[in-house]
């Protein structure tokens, strides 16, 4: 939702309302008003042992409370305005299993996928990009007409003449090093395509295992950490193979007939890095260090045991279950080099597409003991 927690009280002075964090308030303001359908069906198969649960859904949420930067001289930092429509769209499906059922066994599946397209309609008139969060050259909009939470930045300069034999090659000047663009582009979308879910559970006797396996697919992710890395050339990246060789960058220069010529100059890992890591701001190319978000994980593992009835006759108790269970426990597929993609900046923004030196997700351990009497 594109709205912040404030307060108000009156400025007895000139009769404006002021937020007590500098955000002039409009009187005219309303409350946002959300309009939502659903559709969808629950199918029961094999005396219950397969089932589907599917889902589709549209929301649209209109007069979103946006706050608007202003003169800092004015007195106040932002005003508080109506706009926008944001529309979520997207469909869910439940789709579970048992395969086997024994007296003293049984194997039980879950899956649960979804699907979730969040679409900036519309914000004001005269505001087409609105920021999420973002730091130094590095910016997350949302954007009227896109998608919600777009990842902005600088790029690696590109031949984009189309009709040139060098088009989508890199630009370098005369060092042999990469050029970057000075104007801020999109560069990632935070929004994953999909998010899946697969539980299985097992239960023998008085036992029971279970593990939960799921996955974010898509989306993309800036990795600050990655880039103080690579400018500290502690990076594997900056030493292929354990080794620190001059290479050539794969490009094009502008010779002083402003033809474009391929590259030949060769240069040091230390060269090219600092190049990438420092050319166009404190957080470089912000393309170099944008990274595929999708991630596999072993999200939970639970194994309990409940003690038969028989074994708690001459106790107190009619029920006692012991058990363990870890969560987070194992990271089974990332592409951001180490660091987890589920990482934020800070948890005072909507805007998830970046981290910056966060540190790791934790990973828990819980002993339980059940009673009942």
């Amino acid at each position: 939702q594109l709205y912040n927690t404030y307060s108000i009280s009156k400025d007895p002075e000139n009769n404006a309302t002021a937020g007590t964090n500098n955000i002039l308030y409009d009187p005219t303001v309303r409350s946002e008003l959300i309009s939502s359908w659903e559709a969808g069906t629950e199918l029961r198969f094999f005396n219950n042992r397969l089932g589907f649960d599917f889902a589709w859904y549209k929301s649209n949420a209109h007069r979103q409370l946006l706050n608007l930067p202003m003169d800092p001289l004015s007195g106040y930092g932002s005003r508080k305005i109506n706009a926008g429509n944001i529309q979520n769209q997207g469909i869910e499906l439940m789709i579970n299993a048992r395969p086997v059922e024994t007296k003293d066994f049984a194997w039980n599946i879950l899956a649960n996928i979804s699907k979730n397209k969040n679409t900036i309609v519309e914000l004001t008139d005269n505001v087409t990009l609105y920021e999420l969060g973002g730091y130094d050259n590095l910016k997350v909009y949302a954007t009227a007409g896109g998608a919600y939470g777009e990842i902005y930045g600088t790029k690696f300069r590109r031949v984009t003449d189309e009709n040139s034999p060098h088009y989508g090659k890199l630009i370098v000047d005369g060092n042999g090093l990469p050029l970057g663009t000075t104007e801020s582009e999109k560069v990632g979308d935070q929004q994953a395509d999909v998010l899946i879910g697969l539980t299985n559970s097992f239960q023998y006797k008085g036992f029971s295992f279970s593990f939960l396996i799921d996955a974010r697919i898509g989306g993309e992710i800036f990795s600050a950490t990655n880039l103080y890395l690579q400018s500290a050339g502690t990076a594997g990246v900056t030493a292929p193979n354990g080794k620190r060789e001059e290479f050539v960058v794969e490009g094009v220069y502008l010779d002083n007939n402003q033809q474009y010529q391929v590259n030949t100059t060769q240069v040091t890992p230390q060269q090219y890095w600092e190049r990438v890591t420092t050319a166009t701001g404190n957080l470089g190319i912000s393309e170099a260090n944008i990274y595929n978000a999708t991630n596999i994980r072993l999200r939970n593992v639970q194994l309990n045991y409940d003690f038969d009835r028989s074994l708690l006759a001459k106790t107190p108790f009619t029920r006692l279950r012991m058990g363990v269970s870890v969560n987070n426990a194992l990271m089974l597929k990332s592409h951001l080099k180490g660091v987890d993609p589920e990482s934020v900046f800070a948890i005072g923004t909507n805007a998830v597409g970046f981290e910056n030196t966060a540190p790791p997700t934790s990973r828990t351990y819980l002993f339980n003991v059940t009673f009942g009497f």
